[in-house]
């Protein structure tokens, strides 16, 4: 099947909207006594967000390099960029650097670490596609994750208005 970049873009507008049904759930649940339901519902919400960002990037790559529409998003062989060596792979570290090189803002997280609790920026330096199989994680504070959630947003925000898509 064909995948064209602005399916990055639907992605992270899908695991956005989840995100925030997820978010619902965590502020009404009470965290001591559903401790289990706490943990899943706080794990898929911190994976989710992470989705957000990951997806958010590789669709502001493309479009920066002016990769074609309607082209297969692993066809990209651009600007010293390629699907396989690059945009395949699910750590941020991978692909902020192409991002930060193209794009003339200052995106939270990716370049502008002022202002973020530690915490949270842990969060960020240790998502990775190992988090989706992940039930075991250590779980912080809910406050950390609800604040990587809110900073995925302002990326996809930032990203959506200052590419050309």
């Amino acid at each position: 099947m064909k995948m064209v970049y602005k399916d990055f873009l639907n992605a992270a507008h899908k695991h956005e909207y989840t995100c925030q049904v997820l978010l619902d759930k965590l502020e009404r649940i009470d965290e001591k006594r559903e401790k289990e339901s706490f943990r899943f519902l706080i794990l898929n919400f911190y994976y989710l967000s992470g989705y957000i960002i990951e997806c958010i990037i590789k669709y502001g790559i493309y479009s920066l390099v002016d990769f074609p529409k309607d082209e297969d998003v692993k066809k990209l062989d651009k600007d010293n960029l390629t699907y396989k060596d690059h945009i395949k792979y699910h750590q941020f570290k991978r692909y902020e650097e192409y991002l930060n090189q193209r794009i003339g803002i200052s995106l939270p997280l990716i370049r502008d670490k002022s202002g973020i609790d530690k915490k949270v920026l842990k969060l960020y330096h240790d998502w990775d596609a190992a988090i989706r199989y992940s039930c075991k994680m250590e779980v912080s504070e809910k406050i950390h994750y609800i604040s990587f959630y809110q900073i995925a947003r302002r990326i996809l925000k930032e990203i959506r208005i200052n590419v050309r898509g």
